[in-house]
C-alpha cells in the first residue's frame, strides 16, 4: 500500500508560430530517463519529430523510449488523460500541446474537472513571442516562457522578459528556439540504460550538449514547522526566478505533514509518506537567475516562532486546500 501515483500533466499554450512545438520537441530530445506522453491538441501537420519518427499517427503511438504522441479535440482530452496517466503507462509527466486557437482558460477547466485520480494539474506554461509577448495571455500563466529571444536584440529581449514579469502571477524565464530545461518541469529519473538507445539519447547525438540555461537550485532544511498562511502566501505570490518548488514541510499543532510540489503558482500537496515525515521542512527551489540569499530569508520568515500562539484549527487550510487526491491503492 502507498500513495495513488499521480502523474502531472502540463498545458502548453500561446499563440501560433510562438515555438509551442519547438518547446515540446526540447523536452522530447533532453527527457534524461523521464517517460514523456504528449497530446496534441490540433488536426493537420503536427510538426512534432517524435511523430515523425514514428510515422504520422492520428491516434496513440508508443515509441520504444516510452514517449506517446496523439492528437485529439478538447472533448476527447479527459478519456485521453485517463489513458495515458494510467499506471500501467508508466509515464512521469504528459504535456498537452494546445492548438495556436485553444483557449487556455478551457484547457485548464478541463483539467481540473477530471476525475481521472491519476491526472494532476502540473501547470499552465504559456509560450510567448519575445517579440511582441501577449501580455494578456501571461496573466494566465503559471510559467510564462518568453521565446525568440535569438530574433531580438538583447535590449528587445530582457524588455520584453521584464514587461511579462510586471504582469505574470506565475514564474517568467526566456528562451531560444523553445529550449526549456527539462528541470523546470519534472526530476529527472534514474532508469537501467536499455540495449538500445532511446528517442532522446538518439536526437541529443545530432543536438549535442544540452543547448539550455540550465536550471539553478536552492535548498532549504530547518527543524521547526512553517506556518500555513506565511508559507501559502509565499508559494501563491510566485517567488522571483521559481519555476518550481518540492518538498515536505511540517505545519504547526495538528496540521500534519506534507509534501509540497509546485509549477509556478500551480500548487499541490499531500501526505507526506511515513519516510518522509519531518520535523521542520525540506526544501528544494528549481528555477533561474536565483537570489539565494533572498529566497531562504523569506522561507525563513515562514518558520513559526517557539513562542507564537497556537494556530486554530483552521490555519492549515491555507496550505491544505491544494490538496490532490489522497486515496491509497496497491500498485
Amino acid at each position: 500500500m502507498g500513495h495513488r501515483r499521480t502523474v502531472p500533466v502540463v498545458l502548453v499554450a500561446g499563440h501560433l508560430g510562438v515555438g509551442k512545438s519547438s518547446l515540446v520537441n526540447h523536452l522530447l530530445r533532453h527527457a534524461d530517463g523521464v517517460r514523456i506522453g504528449v497530446v496534441v491538441n490540433d488536426f493537420g501537420a503536427l510538426g512534432i519529430d517524435a511523430m515523425l519518427v514514428a510515422g504520422q499517427a492520428d491516434a496513440v503511438t508508443s515509441l520504444a523510449d516510452g514517449c506517446l504522441c496523439c492528437t485529439t479535440d478538447a472533448d476527447g482530452l479527459s478519456a485521453l488523460l485517463a489513458d495515458l496517466t494510467a499506471p500501467a503507462t508508466g509515464l512521469d509527466l504528459v504535456v498537452v500541446e494546445a492548438s495556436g486557437l485553444a483557449e487556455p482558460r478551457e484547457l485548464v477547466r478541463l483539467l481540473l474537472a477530471s476525475t481521472d485520480p491519476h491526472a494532476v494539474y502540473g501547470g499552465l506554461v504559456v509560450v510567448l513571442d519575445g517579440a511582441s509577448p501577449d501580455l494578456d495571455q501571461a496573466r494566465l500563466a503559471d510559467l510564462a516562457v518568453v521565446n525568440g529571444l535569438d530574433r531580438v536584440s538583447r535590449a528587445a529581449g530582457d524588455a520584453a522578459v521584464a514587461a511579462v514579469r510586471t504582469v505574470a502571477a506565475g514564474a517568467v524565464v526566456g528562451t531560444r528556439h523553445g529550449a526549456l530545461d527539462p528541470a523546470l518541469l519534472v526530476d529527472p529519473v534514474a532508469r537501467p540504460k536499455p540495449a538500445q538507445l532511446g528517442l532522446d539519447e538518439l536526437l541529443r547525438e545530432v543536438d549535442g550538449a544540452h543547448p539550455h540555461d540550465a536550471a539553478q537550485s536552492v535548498s532549504f532544511v530547518v527543524e521547526r514547522p512553517l506556518d500555513p498562511g506565511r508559507f501559502a502566501a509565499f508559494l501563491e505570490a510566485g517567488p522571483s526566478g521559481v519555476v518550481r518548488a518540492k518538498g515536505v514541510v511540517r505545519l504547526p499543532g495538528e496540521g500534519g505533514c506534507w509534501e509540497v510540489q509546485t509549477v509556478g503558482t500551480a500548487i499541490r500537496v499531500r501526505p507526506a509518506p511515513p519516510r518522509g515525515v519531518v520535523g521542520g521542512a525540506r526544501l528544494v527551489l528549481i528555477g533561474s537567475g536565483l537570489d539565494e540569499s533572498a529566497l531562504v530569508a523569506a522561507l525563513e520568515s515562514c518558520v513559526s516562532g517557539p513562542d507564537e500562539p497556537a494556530p486554530s484549527p483552521h490555519a492549515a487550510l491555507a496550505v491544505t486546500r491544494y490538496r490532490i487526491d489522497l486515496e491509497t491503492v496497491g500498485l
